[in-house]
């Protein structure tokens, strides 16, 4: 018989706790810029759609937004502006995660 133990109400709550102190870290950078709505749109979709640690590029955004290979390098860029995600070594170029 295997034995599955639900985390503790503490430890459940806590990554609960961190997952919105990040949401609530990018929502506030977002703010912080002159972007224009669509833009603030795009940029929290994306963040939304990508898991924790999981390896981005332009690619990758252009399918979660469905949009041209031009509209997901400017979400690229204003991610980087914004200092919200970090390149990755040894994938290749213009690969990054979400800072956490």
């Amino acid at each position: 018989m295997i034995d599955y133990q639900k985390p503790a109400i503490g430890e459940e709550k806590s990554a609960i706790d961190d997952k919105k102190s990040a949401v609530d870290m990018i929502k506030s950078a977002i703010e912080q810029q002159k972007y224009n709505e669509p833009s603030k749109a795009n940029i929290l979709k994306v963040y939304d759609e990508i898991e924790k640690n999981q390896i981005i590029g332009t690619k990758e955004i252009k399918e979660i937004l469905d949009c041209s290979p031009s509209t997901a390098r400017a979400v690229m860029t204003k991610l980087r502006d914004m200092k919200v995600v970090k390149a990755v070594n040894g994938k290749g170029k213009g690969k990054y995660v979400f800072i956490e």
